[in-house]
């Protein structure tokens, strides 16, 4: 499970991911005090990453969220109850129904010395190892096919907890 995980170089934020070896689920929290502004980026965005994901929303966004998200996204109530929060699912998540989330936007999850480590396994950081990691991603891209790539991001990314965020930046974006 890993917290506030950047996507689009930082520009949108998940609150919540779980990385599994099959899946990779995105969690965006909506309390009561927040707004639904930011929900359709984040929507397209996360679609094109992420395997399953989960709104959760508190009363006042529910109905609203709902209909915002695609109907494979589940949606679980998140309400106030005896000095703590239930929750409740409304709608399960279902797996992305794209072809494949995209392999280069799910390859940006990696920070740069993972994308180097993995193009060495495959043998092929030859000409690239004092590369920055935008002309490492084609070259991943390039070198590993699609699924195998989204599974080997799932390898690395797993094992990292709440790693630091140095590379994200530090604005909480709603």
């Amino acid at each position: 499970m890993l917290h506030e995980v950047g996507l689009k170089c930082g520009l949108v934020r998940v609150d919540v991911a779980t990385i599994g070896s099959g899946c990779l689920h995105a969690w965006e929290v909506k309390a009561d005090a927040d707004t639904l502004r930011r929900l359709l980026v984040q929507e397209l965005s996360y679609s094109a990453v992420f395997d399953r994901c989960t709104l959760v929303a508190g009363e006042r966004h529910l109905e609203r969220g709902r209909a915002l998200v695609p109907s494979w996204w589940g949606v679980v109530l998140a309400r106030a109850e005896g000095g703590g929060v239930v929750l409740e699912e409304v709608r399960p998540a279902r797996d992305n129904p794209s072809p494949s989330p995209s392999p280069g936007a799910t390859a940006r999850l990696l920070w740069r010395p993972e994308m180097l480590a993995l193009l060495e396994s495959a043998g092929a950081a030859r000409g690239v190892r004092s590369a920055s990691k935008w002309r490492l991603l084609p070259r991943l891209l390039e070198v590993l096919p699609p699924a195998e790539l989204r599974a080997r991001v799932r390898q690395v990314v797993s094992p990292r907890r709440d790693a630091p965020r140095a590379a994200v930046p530090a604005q909480r974006q709603r």
